[in-house]
């Protein structure tokens, strides 16, 4: 039962993260246009990379350590402050270097105050404590919080950004928020660590080095075919190709999010059952993941695929055609990434398998690294979906090849194929709505809501055995397969 309200909380949190940037995204695309869209892209994808870096692995390693201490209040107020103060050393250390780059690159220079906003808002990242709060399981407070600075990032891009030359407000407005979500933050946290004179006396920073190490590395490989993406393009290419892309991929990023939050939400679960050694509930819990992920990524990246046009067209505007096609490059990610969260950051963090994850993450980096180079001087930003698409599948196969070689992994292969059976539908449906509708809303509406109605109703009604008719049938009198 607490796993399901984790996970209610957490595709919550992920909804918002998509419902909202929706509303205000095509507004800026439209008032900025899209090379001032691609300045602040660059420029906020440029500040999170260093996040990345500061960060040292804590998002993954402060969320296992707190989990495993929740109960203790000293045990887990020693581990946050801890951990914590080697994400300031390393805030201040990289909060410098962000500082030299912009002086040294004529790139970052040309926008020396936009960049400089974006060093604020890099440090006060630090204060975002979401590995804390997920470690204890505070999904509803996370949910909650972030609905409330969403909502507050809602009005003041409609209230402060009214023309191009705004573009500079935007890094400023996203400073003051995270200025709010710190105070917020601190709040909570004099109700859940202690601040005694003891506990800072008996800090031991030393234990968590190695551990995050091996995860620093690993993060930072991620972050450099994931994040460093669209910072490659800005070098690379020009602004107005990162407008492009970023735009593509944040959409798909997006419903990304959504998807992991569900596997963020079982994390906890899984860690416990495979250290409890009840395996076949860690079995059990795998499988419901995978069938989870997989039923929910698949329709998603046909209808991606098959409507970028209309999406594209309704969100951004004509002006932003050159974002269809890596649209539909990148679309296959919200399956092949959702796939990697299973066997990367579920199985084989659960195995503490850290070193094959960084072994992974470096044959992404490596693939990424070298793809952007001979791809995007050529084809700008359908050169970086292409770069990014590839690496993906590479890390996922990765993934699973290290995932099946160190544990028994249960068959899951007869899910993903009864699931590949059932997207024919989505396909006619795309090709009728085409066929039928030439208004784009109400072709795109068209499609969406009967993809909807063929989901629920096999689902529902068609396929035996599922999880949705399970939690369905806790809550409706529904007539359900299960046995």
């Amino acid at each position: 039962m607490k796993t399901e309200k984790n996970i209610f909380y957490n595709v919550l949190l992920a909804v918002s993260q998509v419902l909202f940037p929706l509303i205000t995204f095509p507004y800026l695309a439209r008032t900025l246009g899209p090379e001032h869209i691609g300045l602040i892209n660059f420029a906020e994808s440029f500040a999170k990379y260093f996040v990345v870096l500061a960060a040292l692995g804590i998002p993954i390693y402060g969320v296992r350590e707190i989990a495993k201490h929740a109960d203790d209040m000293q045990k887990r107020s020693s581990i946050f402050w801890e951990v914590f103060g080697i994400n300031l050393f390393c805030t201040i250390l990289f909060s410098v270097l962000f500082y030299l780059s912009i002086q040294i690159a004529p790139t970052l220079h040309q926008y020396a105050s936009l960049f400089q906003w974006a060093i604020v808002y890099f440090v006060l990242q630090m204060f975002n404590l979401e590995w804390f709060f997920s470690g204890m399981g505070a999904f509803k407070f996370i949910a909650l919080r972030s609905f409330f600075i969403r909502l507050l990032f809602i009005l003041s891009v409609f209230i402060f950004i009214k023309s191009q030359s705004d573009y500079l407000k935007y890094m400023q407005m996203q400073v003051g928020l995270s200025l709010i979500l710190a105070l917020i933050n601190f709040v909570r946290l004099k109700k859940t660590v202690h601040y005694s004179k003891q506990v800072f006396a008996a800090l031991n920073l030393k234990q968590h080095m190695q551990p995050l190490l091996v995860l620093f590395l690993t993060i930072f490989s991620i972050s450099i075919y994931f994040s460093l993406d669209t910072v490659l393009l800005g070098f690379l290419a020009d602004n107005e190709s990162v407008g492009y892309y970023s735009t593509a991929l944040k959409l798909t990023k997006l419903v990304i999010a959504v998807l992991s939050a569900i596997s963020a939400a079982m994390f906890p679960s899984i860690m416990n059952y495979f250290h409890q050694k009840d395996f076949d509930k860690f079995n059990s819990l795998v499988q419901d993941g995978f069938f989870l992920l997989v039923s929910l990524s698949l329709p998603l990246v046909i209808v991606f695929c098959g409507c970028a046009p209309e999406i594209v067209e309704i969100l951004f505007g004509t002006s932003f055609h050159r974002a269809i096609l890596p649209l539909q490059i990148t679309s296959p990610l919200i399956l092949i990434v959702s796939l990697s969260t299973i066997f990367g950051f579920q199985v084989l963090s659960a195995l503490a398998k850290d070193k094959l994850i960084l072994l992974s993450a470096i044959y992404g980096m490596s693939i990424s690294v070298v793809l952007s180079f001979l791809l995007v001087p050529v084809f700008k930003e359908m050169g970086s979906a292409i770069a990014i698409l590839v690496t993906e599948i590479v890390v996922c196969a990765s993934f699973l090849w290290f995932a099946t070689k160190h544990y028994p992994m249960p068959q899951l292969m007869p899910i993903f194929k009864a699931q590949i059976k059932t997207m024919l539908p989505y396909i006619l449906i795309i090709l009728l709505g085409k066929y039928m509708i030439s208004m784009v809303i109400i072709r795109l509406i068209f499609i969406a809501t009967l993809s909807l109605i063929w989901f629920a109703t096999y689902y529902v009604y068609l396929a035996p055995n599922n999880i949705y008719t399970l939690w369905l049938s806790k809550y409706l009198p529904i007539n359900n397969h299960h046995k």
